[in-house]
């Protein structure tokens, strides 16, 4: 009986999706304007978002967007995804940043500084208007994180882009607005 209620435990438990986790943006990206950040992300992981770096930008519809990285440490094998939107956590993506990828980028342009490996670069026309995401990857590296690199866009606007937890404050807060005015009006209808 034990022996049973174990095996249908195990199965129960297994049969739950793995648990999102929260993503958290470094920063926004604005035009031409390098940002410097740190991967913590084991080696071999370039399509993985779970210890990838997010960053935001915003284009306009049919905008050329170009997306560069520079490592900053030789070892470190760059490497990157440009997505549609912002993101909360990771189960949009279904285990692979592939799965919406709209560019990846690595090894296009030769290195900014000694090592095995190219840099990253992308350039594509912008689908839609509104937030893209670069999460940065870490692709082959042959040596010990954390890595330090460059990221910088190019082509892209300068509208302000709310995060996903923002964004929900926000609605949060307008249903409540909405729920005390149709309270407060039914009060004062009785």
């Amino acid at each position: 009986m034990l022996m049973r209620r174990i095996l249908l435990s195990l199965l129960f438990f297994s049969a739950l999706p793995l648990c999102a986790v929260p993503i958290t943006y470094t920063a926004a990206l604005y035009d031409s304007v390098p940002v410097v950040g740190t991967i913590y992300q084991p080696n071999g992981q370039p399509s993985n978002p779970v210890g990838a770096v997010y960053y935001s930008f915003y284009a306009n519809a049919g905008m050329s967007v170009t997306v560069t990285g520079a490592r900053l440490s030789g070892p470190y094998d760059m490497s990157f995804w440009v997505l549609p939107g912002l993101f909360a956590d990771t189960d949009v993506f279904g285990g692979s940043l592939g799965n919406l990828g709209i560019a990846f980028g690595d090894d296009q342009i030769p290195p900014n500084l000694p090592g095995p490996f190219d840099d990253p670069q992308v350039t594509f026309i912008a689908p839609s208007t509104g937030p893209y995401t670069v999460a940065v990857t870490n692709y082959a590296s042959n040596g010990t994180p954390p890595y330090d690199f460059q990221l910088t866009a190019t082509g892209i606007s300068e509208a302000a882009i709310p995060e996903p937890g923002t964004v929900v404050s926000a609605a949060l807060g307008l249903l409540a607005l909405f729920a005390r005015r149709r309270r407060h009006g039914a009060l004062s209808a009785s």
